[in-house]
């Protein structure tokens, strides 16, 4: 019958007989309106399409023995002939559609195993609470945390597995949560159901962080959706903390009084220093200047100079003394730092040293513009002792020059003085601030070796640090930092 297979116009059919041909996919169970109506008509036209193309592509020879086995004697009237295709149009139509739904259904099938997986398998309890306080669901990893079977866990009150000590503040978050339908964040002890029952008290409860939320679902009682996990090991790590930052703390106060006890020591040693020892000093000085004053004519040249070298002894001791004094002092001394000109600060010193020392050549550069938090006070004694360690180290040179500048160190700023005196050997740079240690004698540069030694204290107490750089012949650089008091 090839007028079967040529296009025809198609019949309305009527909604209710078009309902009890094919079933209503989810979209066809919406309201009709807005912007759903044309996209259903194109997925409605979309799968007719396809119907009749699949139908197109059955054989002649099959549509032709099925219309003669039919009626094999009468030719097929057009409407039957219409009736017919419609039928299997929608007869497709069915297939695909239910084809589809078991894809759907399997689909789905998968993903609810997935979401139960997850679901079981969290790292963190989850549970839903009724508005009365019972247990709805649980997964099993709150069965596994709680120790108990999870159908011996649903359907009991959740306060039960609180640890008892904790359970009134279980209730204030539990009332607050109703009565705000805010989420509730808190930290209580649970019971561990097994250990509780072996009687081991270090298993028998545990340290959760609880999140409680409110879940309102339409129609139905309001129940909270509440996640736990084990905290235990923090807690526990916690108050490690604080037990050793309680013993510290009492470690801190000793030292501290043990630090009170050796400056207390020290103060008296300096007192000692600056009356008990300065007495006997005074007497080797004035009697041996007596002796040379008054035995001058029966003493022998030789004699003479013994006296002198005592003297000068003496004197240096006395010397040696005052520089351990003021150290002691200066190393006592509060900062009081407040924002200071350096470079005014070196230009004032350096005006001194020049006046000091009329007969000297000396070149003085100093960079503008050079600021520190610092004690003004004790920073003018690091500037004054390393712009003297200059002064004295170029005093064999005709004529030198003596830098005060500032130069990146690393992710600060360091000051620095440079000169291009003596300098000295690098092997022996960290000998440099030791008290009384020096690498030129006495002879050769005058001096008492506590110059640098109060520098590298002073700049210390400041939270900075001190170096040096140098070359024997080549001249000295002396850095310091001063970092910003914050």
């Amino acid at each position: 019958m090839a007028d079967s297979r040529r296009p025809r116009k198609k019949k309305a059919a009527p909604r209710g007989a078009d309902d009890l041909r094919r079933p209503r996919a989810a979209d066809d169970l919406r309201q009709p309106g807005g912007d759903d109506e044309p996209r259903r008509q194109r997925e409605a036209d979309e799968l007719r399409r396809q119907a009749e193309e699949r139908l197109e592509g059955l054989s002649a020879a099959a549509a032709a023995a099925a219309a003669a086995a039919a009626s094999p004697s009468l030719p097929a009237p057009e409407e039957l002939v219409a009736a017919v295709h419609e039928l299997r149009v929608h007869q497709i139509e069915l297939e695909m559609q239910n084809e589809e739904l078991r894809r759907a259904q399997l689909e789905l099938e998968e993903q609810r195993e997935k979401y139960f997986e997850l679901f079981d398998l969290a790292p963190a309890g989850y549970l839903t609470v009724s508005n009365n306080g019972i247990v709805g669901d649980a997964n099993l990893t709150a069965a596994r945390l709680l120790d108990v079977e999870r159908q011996l866990l649903v359907g009991q009150p959740f306060s039960a597995f609180v640890f008892t000590p904790d359970r009134d503040a279980y209730y204030v978050h539990q009332r607050r949560l109703q009565k705000t339908a805010e989420p509730q964040t808190y930290e209580l002890r649970l019971q561990r159901v097994g250990g509780a029952a072996r009687g081991d008290a270090e298993t028998g409860h545990f340290w959760a962080h609880l999140d409680s939320r409110l879940e309102r679902a339409a129609g139905e009682t309001p129940s909270s959706f509440v996640t736990f996990t084990d905290i235990t090991a923090r807690r526990l790590a916690e108050e490690e903390v604080r037990r050793l930052n309680a013993e510290l703390e009492e470690r801190v106060d000793s030292r501290t009084a043990q630090l009170a006890a050796v400056t207390k020591e020290l103060e008296a040693f300096a007192y000692s220093a600056s009356h008990d020892l300065r007495a006997p000093l005074r007497a080797i000085d004035g009697f041996s200047a007596m002796v040379m004053e008054d035995a001058a004519a029966a003493l022998a040249p030789e004699d003479v100079r013994h006296l002198e070298r005592v003297r000068e002894a003496a004197q240096r001791m006395g010397r040696l003394i005052d520089d351990l004094l003021g150290l002691s002092r200066l190393a006592r001394r509060d900062l009081s730092r407040e924002r200071v000109d350096v470079s005014a600060l070196a230009g004032e010193i350096a005006g001194e040293l020049l006046a000091e020392n009329e007969g000297r050549v000396v070149e003085v550069v100093i960079a503008p513009g050079m600021a520190a938090d610092a004690d003004p006070r004790l920073l003018r004694v690091i500037l004054r002792n390393l712009l003297d360690n200059a002064w004295k180290f170029t005093a064999k040179h005709a004529a030198t020059r003596v830098e005060v500048g500032i130069a990146d160190a690393g992710q600060e700023r360091a000051f620095f003085v440079r000169d291009d005196g003596a300098g000295f050997d690098p092997d022996y740079a960290e000998h440099l601030f030791g008290a009384f240690q020096r690498l030129h004698s006495a002879a050769e540069f005058e001096g008492d070796g506590i110059g640098l030694a109060m520098v590298l204290r002073l700049v210390t107490r400041h939270g900075g640090k001190v170096w040096a750089e140098g070359r024997v012949e080549q001249g000295a650089t002396f850095f310091f930092t001063l970092p910003r008091d914050e």
